[in-house]
């Protein structure tokens, strides 16, 4: 993975919104499509908090914001830690253990900071995701209102992982 550029802006935001679609159809309201504009992405970009993963034909394959205090989803819990937000793996590249691959790069990044722990949240109503993040070796913390900046689902799952 490689920290984004700001050419890489649109395809994130393409790439969040044909995932969003994709819940949505399915009866997931973890993301909706539109929510997330591009001048929010391109100001995450710029700050060097989205990373992105490229086939060796170029196209994107995944991507991951990482940013290190979270109040938004966190309130009064929030402290310094790895938090990940918007893991995404394009539907055409799945099976190939990308996800798994993200957080662990993610771990790295969180731990080359000095920092023992990293966070996530989710849709409280996404089971495949619950499934996927506790075998990465999250625990549940607890459960939390969704922003309001944010659409989706009005629960979120907070869950943490300790780095070895």
């Amino acid at each position: 993975m490689v920290a984004a550029a700001p050419p890489d802006t649109a395809e994130i935001v393409a790439l969040r919104d044909r995932l969003a679609q994709w819940m949505v159809e399915r009866g997931i309201q973890q993301w909706l499509p539109g929510e997330y504009p591009e001048d929010a992405v391109a100001a995450e970009v710029a700050r060097g908090e989205w990373f992105i993963w490229r086939a060796e034909s170029g196209a994107l394959t995944a991507v991951a914001r990482l940013v290190w205090r979270d109040p938004d989803f966190w309130g009064a819990d929030d402290a310094e830690a790895g938090y990940i937000h918007g893991l995404m793996v394009a539907p055409e590249f799945r099976g190939n253990d990308l996800g798994a691959r993200v957080v662990r790069f993610c771990a790295e990044r969180t731990r080359s900071r000095g920092i023992g722990v990293q966070r996530l949240d989710f849709a409280s109503d996404n089971p495949v995701l619950r499934k996927f993040y506790v075998a990465q070796g999250f625990r549940e913390v607890r459960q939390a209102p969704l922003p309001e900046r944010f659409r989706g689902n009005s629960t979120v799952t907070l869950m943490e992982k300790l780095l070895d």
